[in-house]
């Protein structure tokens, strides 16, 4: 699967359906009832910022989507049916979020511009599985791939909002020869793996509905379950803990991780972002780069970093990687299938060079990252959000501001992965304001790619690059010396 900027997506023209939930039930919804289910920490924090970012008027673009073709025009109605059947196997996607002061609660979207502080109470509503229903809504011929894309960019922004409901939003471009399938849903609904699942659950559902084939579906489980345990374990945590320690100790021992070539923002700010997708290893030469890797004491994702680190002490000067890693906390077997935000940030430093600043060799660089993923580990389930309000250490210097982070999937072992490829399946992603590089690295079946965002400025469009075409050369270097 592709990550793409919509901005860069080129849909082929034709006869557009919505699938919409109803505007009686979409009324309905905003006296929904309340349910006692907390956001989880990093439910809390987005929906915090988006709406921070809301009343400072940054603009941001917090939805997931995903497209995939299907052959043939595809029956609407089936697909409207399936949708319904599938928003009902993911207790997340009947929620959405108001704010309440002293006990009372009202919709967010009731009134946008009124102030939500701290001290605004975040309150999650969920809606009876009897008043979801979808309903297909001819929106006519579309002759021009770009003013259909843009079609599509304002109804992934206008229709993902997370306090109202629904928070997500499907349309399906017709053709004779092909269908293409348009999914989005706000961040608290969804993260990066999350989003994949879309292509395999939702084909499955629309064959049963077509009376084909039995969708034959894992149990998805619970996010409500998934959002108290999380609260259970952050309540649990102690300043004097050693996760908390673990945590403050990368803190206090350096900056927080950067990009270390200069992007051109000044500090406080951010510009309009981009992106640059890359090519890193075909499947034999990443076989070849885990073999190199393994060797060492390091995995694949661990193998990752270090090359970060190679470029990072090459073109940056720095005789330390520090960084953070996403990880996923999906670790309940009855949770594999679920729709929700299961994803964890864990610190990562090893060095790069000697007392001397000289350069570490590639086997001793291989085993230190090793070993500080392998640390890491045991802080999947500990929230760096948590960590800091005991600590009181502030990871955002405003509202605005996003870590960068380094994300490695194996997408080898999702359902459905080896059919992404005819299916031109894509995962969307809107445009936001940046100021740091967001990286993302995929290994799929017939490649590993990496995609990263990052400030469009004139100093960035020379650094980025730079940085990474070095990684790419770095990487390939390791796979070609198993």
């Amino acid at each position: 699967m592709r990550m793409t900027p919509l901005t860069e997506h080129h849909p082929h023209p034709g006869e557009l359906v919505e699938f919409r939930i109803p505007d009686r039930l979409v009324a309905k919804a905003r006296h929904a009832p309340v349910d006692s289910t907390p956001p989880s920490l990093v439910q809390e924090n987005h929906l915090r910022r988006r709406l921070a970012n809301a009343r400072a008027g940054q603009a941001q673009s917090p939805w997931l989507g995903i497209c995939f073709d299907l052959p043939g025009r595809i029956d609407p109605s089936a697909m409207a049916r399936a949708l319904r059947r599938w928003i009902l196997r993911h207790d997340t996607l009947l929620t959405y979020f108001s704010t309440g002061r002293d006990g009372t609660t009202r919709p967010a979207a009731d009134s946008p511009a009124d102030p939500v502080g701290e001290e605004a109470q975040l309150v999650r509503h969920r809606v009876a599985p009897d008043d979801v229903h979808v309903e297909v809504v001819p929106r006519g011929t579309w002759d021009s791939g770009s003013e259909l894309r843009d079609f599509l960019a304002e109804r992934f922004r206008t229709d993902t909002d997370p306090t109202a409901w629904p928070p997500f939003t499907a349309a399906a471009v017709l053709r004779e020869d092909s269908s293409t399938l348009y999914y989005a849903v706000d961040h608290t609904h969804t993260d990066g793996y999350s989003i994949t699942l879309v292509f395999d659950e939702l084909r499955a559902l629309y064959e049963s509905e077509l009376g084909r084939a039995p969708a034959v579906l894992a149990d998805p489980g619970s996010y409500a379950e998934a959002v108290l345990d999380d609260r259970r374990r952050a309540a649990a945590l102690r300043l004097d803990g050693p996760e908390v320690r673990r945590w403050a100790e990368f803190f206090l021992s350096g900056p927080l991780p950067s990009f270390p070539l200069e992007l051109g923002v000044p500090d406080g700010e951010n510009r309009p972002s981009t992106a640059l997708e890359l090519d890193l290893l075909t499947p034999d030469r990443s076989d070849a780069f885990g073999k190199v890797c393994r060797s060492h004491g390091a995995g694949f994702s661990a193998g990752l970093l270090a090359a970060l680190g190679i470029v990072h002490h090459e073109l940056g000067g720095r005789d330390a990687y520090r960084g953070l890693s996403v990880v996923h906390t999906r670790n309940e077997p009855g949770r594999q299938s679920a729709q929700g935000w299961f994803i964890n940030l864990v610190p990562l430093a090893f060095p790069l060079a000697d007392a001397h600043g000289t350069a570490l060799p590639l086997p001793q660089l291989l085993a230190g990252a090793g070993k500080s993923y392998a640390e890491a580990g045991d802080l999947t389930l500990v929230s760096p959000l948590r960590v800091a309000e005991l600590t009181g250490f502030s990871l955002h210097s405003d509202a605005a501001q996003v870590l960068p982070v380094v994300s490695y999937i194996d997408a080898r072992r999702i359902p459905g992965s080896r059919e992404w490829r005819d299916a031109h399946c894509e995962a969307l992603v809107g445009p936001s304001p940046a100021s740091e590089v967001l990286l993302w690295i995929n290994r799929v079946w017939d490649r590993t790619y990496l995609l990263a965002s990052y400030p469009d400025t004139p100093r960035a469009r020379t650094e980025v690059p730079r940085f990474f075409h070095r990684f790419q050369q770095v990487v390939r270097g390791i796979a070609d010396s198993a």
